[in-house]
């Protein structure tokens, strides 16, 4: 009875920490509720960089990429991806292109 405790409590514990878990569906369609094709490229980046992005418009040839990294209490580090197109921040961005996102630990 004891152990069936322990594990109830270590498992409401996790639950209660919100660990991290990837969801690509649902980071496109939060980064769609932030930014969408015809917006300016600056328009964009800025309300990515409110949501915690990092936004980097010299990464990638043609586009400026944001990147969010997340942590969990789990050994492992996420990237959340999107790239912002066209290149030049007072254009409307052509396309927004939601990454998968990447995860690495030991």
């Amino acid at each position: 009875m004891s152990a069936r405790r322990t594990l109830t409590a270590a498992c409401g514990l996790l639950a209660l920490t919100g660990c991290y878990t990837v969801d690509n569906e649902r980071f496109a369609r939060h980064v769609d509720s932030l930014a969408r094709p015809g917006m300016t490229v600056a328009q964009a980046r800025h309300r990515l960089e409110a949501d915690g992005f990092n936004c980097d418009p010299r990464s990638v040839a043609g586009a400026v990429t944001c990147s969010k990294t997340r942590q969990s209490l789990l050994p492992y580090t996420c990237i959340e991806r999107v790239d912002l197109r066209p290149r030049d921040e007072h254009l409307a961005a052509e396309k927004v292109e939601v990454q998968q996102i990447m995860c690495a630990g030991f």
